[in-house]
């Protein structure tokens, strides 16, 4: 694992931590004591966490490599000046005018394919680490990944799209990360038994 998905696996296991933490404290709040403090949902929920977001960041440099979100600026070149030649990255690109064609894309297929993926993958892998039956954990997806989905749709898109316009791609982990904060805490008050 590279020193960036690295970073960003730990940014987002200490988030959503913490996002775990909040979610137990309500509980405890909601109930009026501490009693049944449910440390294994924290745990399962950093576990979840370092298990996805690798393959999560990999899936966002796979589209930002496939639809750079910026072209690169029109440089006119004389024929002896190679000093023009804007300095690029692959995923980073060189800061050039935003392309709304590959905006468009990326968002479409982010939500399309990657948010079913994420909702069903949590659903599973959940169920998993809480040792539940396939049965229970089929049951679970045929019960909740549409209404699962159909929230994170309330929210996901507008960070997706915020994310792809305005944050730099090096920067979009971590910003998703913070969103992720709220959304793991929703997340753990709702989760499935």
């Amino acid at each position: 694992m590279d020193s960036k998905v690295t970073a960003a696996t730990v940014q987002a296991t200490v988030l959503n931590a913490l996002s775990g933490v909040f979610a137990q404290a309500i509980l405890a709040y909601r109930r009026g004591t501490t009693d049944g403090i449910d440390l294994s949902s924290i745990l399962r929920f950093i576990v979840y966490t370092v298990l996805t977001t690798p393959p999560n960041y990999r899936w966002q440099e796979f589209l930002e490599r496939m639809f750079p979100t910026t072209t690169e600026p029109k440089h006119h070149k004389s024929l002896d000046d190679d000093s023009n030649q804007p300095s690029s990255n692959a995923v980073t690109g060189p800061g050039g005018k935003l392309n709304i064609a590959n905006t468009a894309a990326k968002f479409i297929l982010d939500q399309a394919l990657g948010a079913p993926i994420n909702t069903l993958l949590f659903i599973c892998l959940m169920g998993q680490l809480s040792s539940q039956s396939y049965n229970h954990i089929v049951s679970s997806v045929i019960s909740d990944f549409r209404p699962m989905l159909f929230a994170g749709y309330r929210v996901w898109p507008v960070v997706c799209l915020l994310n792809l316009v305005v944050v730099p791609f090096d920067h979009r982990q971590l910003v998703g990360s913070i969103a992720g904060l709220g959304w793991g805490v929703f997340l753990s008050l709702n989760q499935v038994k």
